[in-house]
């Protein structure tokens, strides 16, 4: 049976995502608002004999993310239901998942592209690195770095997003560079890198957003952020995960070296209805 789910069934959601941490860790967040009851989301779940064996969530960012245990999930005509009336933009999950969710949808498609990545997480529980570079870090709010347009239009074209105005850019980074959950890199002729925590649980934390102006790269900038931020995500007690796309190599290399390891391909795709 494919329907809702309410507060009532956390302890499903829960079990569910126990079972399959590691293919599910998009879900963490959701789970941790949902339980305290910040409206940010929408669960349905497949149910069988009174157990889980598919969580789906809608999000309030035109995503749909998704994992499930048994293809007989994909059968269900109300799934389809679903999707139709939420028409996410995006669809993320573990690989083989998302390949099974987009047969499903195919026929209601116009375009579609697939951005495949790896799952890393921090194989340790302490760093055996240290971040040492010779440039200024910014991790203070009272810096005023955020008049460097140029720099943040290039880091937002690097990860293929709308460029936002500096207000936008500004309004939550000031806060997580109080909170060390973002970091700024300076060098002579002004900022020349960034890096940030992009989710954080009572459990875990995803560190992303790593970007190094290109005259600068090849200098260690790169691993010194990444370690940084994995550093704090250790000293409160949280596993430390990260997403790297599969076809660069450099990046898989680097974090492989500071202490990361593959755990699993996953897949966002794109998609535009009919």
């Amino acid at each position: 049976m494919f329907g809702k789910l309410e507060k009532s069934d956390i302890e499903l959601i829960e079990a569910y995502l126990n079972s399959y941490f590691e293919e599910t860790i998009y879900f963490q967040k959701s789970l941790e608002q949902f339980r305290k009851g910040n409206p940010v989301t929408n669960f349905y779940g497949y149910l069988q004999n009174g157990e889980l064996i598919g969580l789906f969530q809608f999000t309030n960012k035109n995503s749909l993310i998704v994992h499930y245990s048994d293809s007989v999930v994909l059968g269900n005509l109300n799934l389809l239901k679903a999707i139709k009336h939420h028409r996410p933009k995006y669809i993320k999950g573990e690989r083989d998942v998302v390949e099974g969710i987009y047969r499903v949808i195919c026929r209601t498609l116009e375009s579609f592209h697939e951005d495949d990545s790896l799952l890393m997480g921090y194989a340790d529980t302490s760093m055996k690195y240290q971040a040492q570079i010779p440039y200024a870090w910014i991790n203070a709010a009272s810096e005023d770095v955020f008049q460097e347009l140029k720099f943040f239009i290039n880091v937002e074209n690097q990860f293929g997003r709308n460029v936002k105005s500096i207000n936008d850019i500004s309004k939550n980074l000031r806060e997580m560079l109080t909170q060390q959950k973002y970091y700024l890199v300076k060098g002579d002729s002004g900022l020349i890198g960034q890096g940030l925590i992009e989710e954080e649980t009572e459990e875990i934390g995803i560190i992303g957003g790593i970007y190094v102006e290109p005259a600068y790269r090849q200098h260690g900038i790169g691993a010194a952020i990444s370690i940084k931020l994995t550093e704090q995500l250790l000293e409160r007690g949280k596993g430390a995960f990260l997403f790297v796309m599969t076809n660069n190599s450099n990046a898989i290399s680097l974090y492989e070296k500071i202490g990361y390891k593959i755990l699993m391909p996953y897949r966002i795709l794109t998609v535009r209805y009919q």
